[in-house]
């Protein structure tokens, strides 16, 4: 290919790959937005809220051309915006806003899909990782752990908020993604059948990075995001289909512990859950 120029695509010429079974409106009521915060005691606060959300994807109707010095990759685009509110509240939580895009895996270190995310109040993501296809249901990894790292302090309790009784039941602040599974089952309880599932899995830590604006870079660092999303195809006893999208989100926050005691930080997890439906 060296010396190329490749033809920038239009509509139905458009290859999304495993990416396509993303485009659509997406609605949900299933989700959960968990963060810590310091309560500035030396303790922290421990915030779990059931959320809606509404995620619009779009196609992108041509390629978006990535120039290089001797080949023009034309990349197939997803443009997504999110909007999510506090469940049975009504008040806004958060705003998104950004791209999903499939990646040569020979010019990118393997990964063959990417995103990018905006947050209004001054973050932006950049995130790579792969994508795959399998028959049945996901295996979701419910040994994924919300509880904080680092160098604790002694205080006795200290994980209590979330290994105790959890303020909602359908949530486990110690285990989020036991929540996606128990979607899962109950709705195998009611005779639905996740016959494929599409994996999207991406990370900052795949040579991705996140930026702050200058009012954003505290003393409290986001060291890495990774997402995992799951697109499920199901079945019901009568043979009718239906799409569903199910993440799991995890931003990695270090706090200091103290000013007195530099180098020494707690790595709170912020994590983000929900199940939605495609509804367009």
């Amino acid at each position: 290919m060296a010396g190329t120029h490749a033809v920038r695509l239009h509509g139905d010429e458009i290859d999304f790959g495993n990416l396509s079974g993303l485009a659509g409106q997406w609605q949900g009521a299933n989700g959960f937005n968990m963060i810590a915060v310091p309560n500035q005691k030396g303790d922290f606060e421990l915030l779990v809220a059931p959320y809606t959300e509404t995620l619009i994807i779009n196609k992108v109707p041509a390629t978006t051309p990535n120039r290089g010095m001797q080949v023009i990759e034309n990349i197939p685009t997803l443009q997504y915006s999110t909007t999510i509110t506090v469940l049975n509240v009504g008040s806004l939580m958060h705003v998104e806003g950004g791209f999903w895009e499939l990646s040569d895996p020979a010019l990118n270190d393997g990964f063959d899909v990417f995103r990018i995310a905006s947050v209004p109040h001054g973050n932006a993501v950049e995130a790579m990782g792969t994508s795959s296809k399998i028959a049945g249901r996901p295996d979701i990894d419910v040994t994924l752990s919300g509880l904080p790292t680092g160098a604790l302090p002694a205080i006795f309790g200290y994980t209590d908020p979330y290994t105790g009784n959890p303020i909602y039941p359908a949530f486990s602040p110690e285990h989020p993604n036991k929540t996606l599974v128990a979607y899962l089952d109950a709705q195998e309880q009611q005779g639905l059948t996740v016959t494929e599932t599409v994996i999207l899995q991406v990370s900052t830590a795949n040579k991705g990075g996140i930026s702050n604006i200058a009012s954003m870079q505290g003393p409290v660092t986001p060291t890495q995001f990774d997402a995992t999303f799951w697109i499920e195809t199901l079945q019901d006893q009568e043979g009718h289909i239906y799409r569903q999208l199910q993440y799991s989100q995890r931003v990695l926050l270090e706090f200091p512990i103290a000013s007195d005691k530099p180098g020494q930080t707690i790595v709170w997890p912020h994590i983000n859950v929900n199940t939605l439906t495609v509804v367009t």
